[in-house]
C-alpha cells in the first residue's frame, strides 16, 4: 500500500513541478489579461465534465468487487455500460455547450480583436471535455485492479508530453488557443494510448455492445448519483471562484485568485495520492469483513495527512507571498499571498478529511451523507465568495472559500467516525493534540526564521521547503508520533545513535 501511495505522490510531484514550470511561462507570455480569459473558459467547461454524472468513482467500486470475485461476465458488463454512458455523455456536451458558449459571451468582458479566438477557444474546449469521458475511462480499470504503479507513470507520460507540447505552441502562438488546441490533442493521444494499454494487457476485458445492460447501468447510478451531486459540490468549491472573480472584478484579477487555487489543488492531488489507494482497500477489506483492520488504516493514514498537510500548509503561510513573488512575479506577493495564507489556513483541517476520511466512505457504499455535506458546503462556498466579493474583494472570495472547506472536514471526520464506530474523542484523543502541539511549534521556529532572514531568491526558498520538512520530521518522529501504535517511524536520534534496526 505504501509503494502505491508513493507512486501517487510522485506523480503529483511531477504535477507540481510542471506546474511550476508552465504557469509562469503561460501567464507572462500570453499575459494576465489573456490568460484569465483562458481561466474563465477552463472553469466553465470544467462545469461540462460534471455529466460523467460520479460514473468514474462508482465503476472503481463495481469493478474492484468483479475482480476480487473473477467474474469477468460483471467487469464486461461494467466496462461496456460506462462507455456507453460516456459516449451519451460526451454527446451531451456538444449540446449543452451552445447555451454555454452564448452565456460566456455574454456575461464575460472580452477584447474586441480576441472574440473571434475566444469563440473558437471556447468550441475546442468543449470538444476536448466530450473526448474526456472515454479518454479517462481506463484510469479507473487500472484502479480497480490497483496498478497504481502502472497508472502514474502512463499519466506522468502524458505529463511530460503536455508540457513540452505546451511550451512549442504558447512559443508559436502565445495565445489561448493554443492552449485548447493542447488539451484537444492530449485527449486523443491520452485516448488512443491507454485504450491500446488495456486491450493488450487485460485479455479478460474484452466489452461488447452486447454487454451494455440497463440493469448494470441502474447499479451504477443507484452508488453514482450520490457521486454526481459530491462533484457538483465539488466544483462549486474549486472551480468557481475564477467565475467569481472575472464578472464581479476583472479578467485581469482572475490569477490572482487563480494561481493561490492552483498551488492548493496540487495539495489536494497530492493527498489524493492517499485516496486513490485507500478507496478500493475499504471496499476490499469490507468484503472480507475486516473491520478492525479497516480502523487501523484510517487511523494510521489520518496521521500521516495530518503531518503532510501541516508541514505544506505552514511553509505556505509563512512564505507563501514570497514563493508568490518569485515564482509569478511581484504583483502577485501581495494580494495573491493574502488569498494564499488563508486558502493555507483552512486546508490544515480540509486536507485530511479530504485524503482520507472521503475515500473510506465512499469505498464502504456509503456515500450519501459525504454528498450531502459536499454539497452543502459547495453552495455556502458560492453564497459567501459572491456576497464578499462585492465587499472585500479578493480575500472576500478567499474566505467564501476557506470556511465551507472548515465545514466539510469537520462534517467528513464526523461521518467516517461514527461509519468505522470509532468514538470521535478517540479519534481526536490520537491525532490532534501532539499534532497541535507539534504544529504550533513549528509554526513559531518558521515565522522566527522568516522573520530573521526573508528568502527570495530559488536557493533560499527552496532550502526554507528542506528546513519545513527537516523540522517537520524531527517534530513528528521525535514527539508527535513518537511511540504511536498505528505508526512506527525511524526516530533522527535513533538513527543518529545507529539503534534503529
Amino acid at each position: 500500500m505504501l509503494k502505491n501511495v508513493g507512486s501517487n505522490w510522485f506523480l503529483m510531484l511531477v504535477t507540481a513541478v510542471t506546474t511550476y514550470l508552465l504557469m509562469p511561462f503561460n501567464i507572462n507570455k500570453l499575459g494576465t489579461e489573456n490568460y484569465g480569459v483562458w481561466i474563465i473558459i477552463s472553469s466553465l467547461t470544467a462545469y461540462l465534465f460534471m455529466l460523467h454524472l460520479g460514473t468514474p468513482m462508482a465503476s472503481v467500486r463495481e469493478m474492484t468487487q468483479a475482480i476480487a470475485t473473477k467474474d469477468h461476465e460483471k467487469l464486461n458488463r461494467v466496462v461496456a455500460s460506462c462507455a456507453a454512458l460516456y459516449v451519451g455523455a460526451g454527446l451531451a456536451v456538444l449540446v449543452l455547450g451552445l447555451p454555454l458558449l452564448w452565456f460566456f459571451e455574454t456575461h464575460y468582458v472580452v477584447a474586441a480583436d480576441l472574440k473571434s479566438e475566444a469563440r473558437l477557444t471556447f468550441v475546442l474546449a468543449v470538444l476536448q471535455t466530450g473526448l474526456a469521458f472515454l479518454a479517462t475511462m481506463p484510469y479507473a480499470i487500472f484502479s480497480a485492479y490497483e496498478h497504481f504503479i502502472l497508472k502514474n507513470w502512463l499519466m506522468i507520460g502524458q505529463l511530460l508530453i503536455r508540457a513540452a507540447l505546451n511550451l512549442v505552441l504558447v512559443l508559436w502562438y502565445p495565445g489561448f488557443l493554443s492552449l485548447s488546441i493542447l488539451m484537444l490533442v492530449m485527449s486523443v493521444v491520452e485516448l488512443l494510448l491507454c485504450w491500446g494499454y488495456v486491450f493488450k494487457s487485460y485479455p479478460e476485458i474484452r466489452p461488447k455492445p452486447h454487454h451494455a445492460t440497463m440493469q448494470t447501468v441502474k447499479d451504477i447510478f443507484g452508488f453514482s448519483l450520490y457521486v454526481f451531486l459530491m462533484v457538483i459540490g465539488s466544483q462549486l468549491a474549486f472551480q468557481t471562484s475564477p467565475l467569481i472573480v472575472g464578472y464581479f472584478m476583472t479578467n485581469a484579477d482572475v490569477p490572482s485568485v487563480a494561481v493561490p487555487n492552483a498551488l492548493m489543488l496540487i495539495l489536494t492531488q497530492f493527498i489524493g495520492g492517499i485516496a486513490a489507494v485507500i478507496m478500493p482497500v475499504a471496499t476490499n477489506l469490507q468484503s472480507l469483513d475486516k473491520s478492525h483492520e479497516l480502523q487501523a488504516v484510517f487511523l494510521r493514514w489520518s496521521k500521516v495527512a495530518v503531518a503532510v498537510s501541516i508541514c505544506a500548509c505552514l511553509f505556505l503561510i509563512v512564505f507563501g507571498p514570497a514563493f508568490l513573488k518569485y515564482w509569478i512575479g511581484n504583483a502577485y506577493a501581495t494580494a495573491s499571498g493574502d488569498v494564499l495564507q488563508i486558502l493555507a489556513v483552512s486546508y490544515l483541517i480540509f486536507l485530511p478529511a479530504r485524503g482520507v476520511a472521503m475515500p473510506i466512505l465512499m469505498g464502504l457504499g456509503n456515500a450519501k451523507w459525504p454528498t450531502i455535506a459536499t454539497l452543502i458546503s459547495g453552495v455556502l462556498n458560492l453564497v459567501l465568495s459572491v456576497w464578499w466579493a462585492n465587499t472585500y474583494g479578493l480575500l472576500g472570495v478567499a474566505w467564501g472559500m476557506a470556511i465551507p472547506n472548515i465545514v466539510l472536514a469537520v462534517a467528513l471526520t464526523f461521518l467516517a467516525c461514527r461509519e468505522l464506530k470509532i468514538p470521535l474523542r478517540t479519534y481526536v484523543a490520537q491525532t490532534v493534540p501532539l499534532a497541535l502541539i507539534g504544529g504550533i511549534s513549528l509554526y513559531l521556529l518558521l515565522a522566527l526564521v522568516s522573520e530573521l532572514w526573508h528568502p527570495t531568491s530559488f536557493f533560499g526558498l527552496g532550502f526554507a521547503g528542506i528546513l519545513t520538512v527537516g523540522l517537520c520530521g524531527l517534530m513528528w518522529t521525535e514527539m508527535v508520533l513518537r511511540n504511536d501504535a498505528h505508526l512506527r517511524l525511524p526516530r533522527v536520534s535513533d538513527l543518529l545513535r545507529g539503534r534503529f534496526a
